[in-house]
């Protein structure tokens, strides 16, 4: 039976504030990557929540601490050594020039395989997309909070893993929870639901990231606390039975014959 292992973080929010710091949590979440690697030796792809990179959206006060692509191409060397997949956050938080919200899936030869952006408030960005992920699992990156349509066409676009972003401060963690449940079933799909832990100055974020399985169970779950993980492994076979099931049309009803 062919699986693929995946790992989902409840990571903290960092509050950099010179161009060390952002590239110091660069280097600490591709150690992460290589760390799980040795660690889980089933994993094949890890997903770490938004605002996990950058931290959480505000002005810059002096200009942007990094240039575009310096953290994906860290990432790419971490997942190129571990062998595993990841996906990242790359929205700009306090340390970039642009507003929207991002994120990479990678893949375990270093190479950026989709990509999937968000404007302010959902205006622009980039079309729901679904490719060819870990395990041949066709995967898909939605940002539902400023989309609320992006997963639905990811699912319809034939996704069978769907990496959903949702979580903002103070978002109540039942909340995330049921979405996610709620996709995973509608779209007959895996579902990694992944949020960030812990405090950043005023804001707060409950965690509680997210692997449920295709009927709508959850596989597994991190509590509220930082720097907690969950694995599950995805069965490929099993669902694609599931879905062959699903499509497949139900008997011809019979007229009643009259008496």
């Amino acid at each position: 039976m062919r699986t693929v292992g995946v790992a989902v973080l409840s990571h903290t929010v960092p509050a950099p504030r010179t161009r060390g710091d952002v590239r110091l949590n660069y280097l600490r979440i591709a150690d992460l990557v290589v760390g799980m690697a040795h660690g889980e030796p089933g994993l094949d792809l890890i997903v770490f929540p938004e605002y996990g990179t950058h931290g959480f959206r505000t002005a810059p006060e002096a200009g942007p601490l990094v240039e575009p692509g310096e953290d994906v191409a860290i990432f790419a060397r971490a997942c190129r050594t571990a062998g595993v997949w990841g996906v990242f956050s790359t929205s700009g938080g306090c340390c970039r020039p642009e507003p929207g919200h991002a994120v990479v899936l990678i893949d375990d030869r270093g190479e950026v395989v989709a990509r999937h952006r968000r404007g302010p408030g959902g205006r622009g960005g980039d079309p729901p997309d679904v490719v060819d992920g870990p395990g041949g699992l066709r995967t898909g990156l939605s940002i539902s909070r400023d989309d609320p349509l992006a997963g639905p066409r990811c699912r319809y676009n034939g996704a069978e893993l769907l990496v959903r972003y949702q979580a903002e401060p103070g978002l109540p963690a039942a909340a995330q929870v049921r979405a996610a449940r709620a996709a995973a079933w509608l779209g007959t799909c895996y579902v990694v639901a992944p949020n960030a832990a812990g405090r950043s100055g005023p804001h707060r974020w409950s965690g509680h990231s997210t692997i449920v399985g295709f009927d709508g169970a959850t596989l597994a779950a991190c509590g509220d606390e930082e720097h907690e993980f969950s694995y599950a492994e995805l069965s490929v076979d099993a669902l694609r039975r599931a879905r062959a099931g699903r499509r497949r049309p139900g008997p011809t009803p019979v007229p009643a014959r009259a008496c």
